[in-house]
């Protein structure tokens, strides 16, 4: 799994960088403008190719057909009942024929939105700004066998909190800080039942940070950005396939490191429009449909 992630990642970022690359020469809120463009472009397509465009023409005629019969014989009520009728009936039809294009769509769409919210989601930090950083340790395992050594559930639980207690204050609490970078002489808080590990950093300049996790054999590498610049950020290292798909930009973990995720808590990217705050996604799904509606017509795709 972790093999095929990073393959997918690397590949990802590879698209991702070259895409934006095409673009840089843009403030972000003009790029996002022009990849909206490309991506309602490359829905049309997609949807031409995937689709049954003959049986969606037919379906499209027969609604119109139905629609101006209402119009036509609106004064006889048992025509316009069956008319409206076969519009929902061909409607359904319209949503069946649908489903296929959305399908196939789907999966390399979500990795184009998250190349896309590795730029938008969040914000670097400014210098100064207090970073919040949580190292997820792995679950730990009992030694006690509850067969041969009669251990009760209780004392199973003791000795698994026992363990992660040492492994929170072992491997759980290394953190090697590049310079200029500083943390709070009272981290990290160790939450045992969690089995994480909280710090709480300030950098005094600008760049991309390194921190180390971990021991030297494990040592796990996140970098921190500081800064103006606009790049891809990523949040989280490690932790569940889905929100390494979604937030990730990083390779996994390795399997021997006790540490399981860790995640910096970036601040939310402002993009504002006409003075107000819109998601970046709200922003990019509207404009992609405004222009595939305004591209559609030079095409021959039935949608």
């Amino acid at each position: 799994m972790n093999a095929a992630l990073d393959m997918i990642t690397r590949g990802m970022n590879a698209l991702g960088a070259a895409a934006f690359a095409l673009v840089s020469f843009c403030s972000p809120a003009v790029a996002l403008v022009v990849i909206s463009a490309l991506i309602g472009w490359l829905m049309l397509l997609i949807w031409g190719w995937t689709s049954n465009q003959s049986a969606i023409k037919d379906v499209r005629n027969q609604i119109s057909a139905h629609l101006l019969s209402t119009r036509l014989f609106k004064d006889n009520l048992a025509v316009t009942f069956r008319a409206q009728r076969m519009i929902i009936w061909h409607a359904l039809r319209l949503m069946l024929h649908s489903l296929r294009p959305m399908v196939i769509m789907a999966v390399p769409f979500v990795l184009i939105m998250a190349q896309i919210g590795l730029r938008y989601q969040f914000r670097p930090f400014k210098p100064g700004e207090l970073i919040r950083v949580t190292v997820q340790l792995k679950p730990v395992a009992s030694a006690a066998d509850p067969i041969t050594r009669e251990a009760t559930a209780s004392t199973v639980d003791y000795e698994k909190r026992d363990r992660m207690q040492a492994a929170l204050m072992g491997v759980g609490s290394r953190l090697k800080l590049p310079a200029g970078v500083v943390h709070d002489p009272h981290d990290p808080c160790r939450a045992v039942p969690l089995g994480t590990a909280d710090w709480r950093l300030r950098a005094d300049s600008v760049g991309e940070k390194i921190l180390e996790f971990g021991d030297a054999v494990n040592a796990v590498r996140v970098p921190v950005v500081i800064g103006e610049e606009f790049g891809p950020i990523s949040s989280l290292r490690g932790g569940h396939w889905f929100d390494r798909l979604l937030y990730s930009g990083e390779m996994s973990i390795a399997e021997s490191s006790p540490i399981e995720s860790i995640r910096i808590a970036y601040p939310p990217r402002s993009t504002p429009i006409f003075g107000y705050d819109v998601h970046w996604l709200v922003t990019l799904f509207v404009l992609s449909i405004v222009f595939a509606l305004i591209i559609k017509p030079f095409t021959r795709v039935q949608m």
